[in-house]
């Protein structure tokens, strides 16, 4: 062992370690330094060994309706009324309240009517219209006017507009009509499968929007939306299907399959027996008939002149 020096034990021998030099404050060393841990980290490259694919998230953006390059949505509204009966029977309907909404769903006019006779049927399970809601109502001749006004130039989307035009006494050009009820795709087939009939404005929002509407009384401004949906779904091809039409305000769109005529059609074709010659041997028939020819008769100036006369 070492000897001691004053009771101090010697220290062993082996490495010494170094220690540190002080950096000055202003040394580049020192700037360096502060740099590297200010820096931030490098971001990560396809070519890197430990690479790591980060997925983007994105956020769903809501589909915009599909819309036509020649149709100016602006000038698109739907309209629906609701009716009473007057008369002794009240079968005879008159319009009690007028709606009519935008492109957008928007109100764009809902006013209450005073018909100009005595309301025998208010027909509130239906028409949602009582005697308290006609209190306040504006003159047939008002609403007709404002009506008028509000649907010049514009397309008219409805469901069965004529009885809605009727009541209001007035016209609308045929081509700027869309009613759910002309449009093939949405129409339903007879019992005997041939001719086509319209269907409800709620089996149709059933149907095809998956929508529950008129559970009891109906709404017009609700009805006059659930047309403009059903519009804007078939909007693209009903658009086009018009654009090649002919005649304006006729059937348009692609009828639906008549199940019935394609089940008889596939079971005549089933019931058909026959070899595949069959048809050789009807075209040798054909070619073993003789041939007739027919030779010209010409009169002579006898039995013309017996003819005249009916002799």
């Amino acid at each position: 062992m070492p000897p001691k020096r004053d009771g101090v034990p010697a220290k062993k021998k082996g490495k010494v370690q170094a220690k540190p030099l002080p950096i000055a404050a202003g040394s580049n060393w020192a700037k360096m330094k502060g740099q590297l841990q200010t820096a931030k980290p490098a971001e990560a490259k396809k070519q890197d060994l430990q690479y790591v694919k980060v997925k983007k998230t994105t956020e769903k953006k809501p589909k915009k309706a599909q819309t036509i390059d020649w149709i100016d949505t602006s000038k698109i509204v739907a309209m629906d009324c609701e009716m009473v009966g007057v008369g002794l029977s009240g079968t005879r309907s008159v319009l009690a309240r007028c709606s009519i909404v935008d492109f957008d769903g928007n109100v764009v006019y809902d006013e209450h009517v005073k018909p100009m006779e005595k309301v025998t049927d208010f027909r509130t399970h239906v028409s949602g219209i009582r005697s308290k809601s006609l209190r306040n109502a504006i003159p047939f001749p008002k609403c007709q006017q404002d009506v008028g006004a509000i649907l010049k130039d514009k397309i008219l989307v409805g469901h069965a507009l004529r009885n809605d035009l009727q009541a209001l006494m007035l016209t609308h050009p045929k081509p700027m009509i869309r009613d759910t009820t002309k449009y093939r795709p949405y129409m339903r087939r007879k019992v005997n499968g041939t001719k086509l009939l319209p269907k409800a404005l709620r089996h149709l929002a059933q149907e095809v929007l998956d929508k529950t509407i008129q559970t009891g009384e109906h709404d017009s401004v609700e009805d006059a939306r659930t047309t403009l949906e059903l519009y804007k779904k078939a909007m693209v091809p009903w658009e086009k299907a018009l654009k090649a039409a002919k005649v304006p305000g006729a059937l348009v769109g692609q009828a639906p399959v008549n199940v019935q005529a394609k089940a008889k059609q596939t079971g005549a074709s089933k019931a058909k027996t026959g070899d595949v010659d069959d048809d050789d041997d009807d075209i040798e028939t054909l070619k073993s008939k003789p041939v007739e020819k027919k030779t010209l008769h010409i009169p002579d100036a006898q039995a013309l002149m017996l003819q005249e006369y009916d002799e």
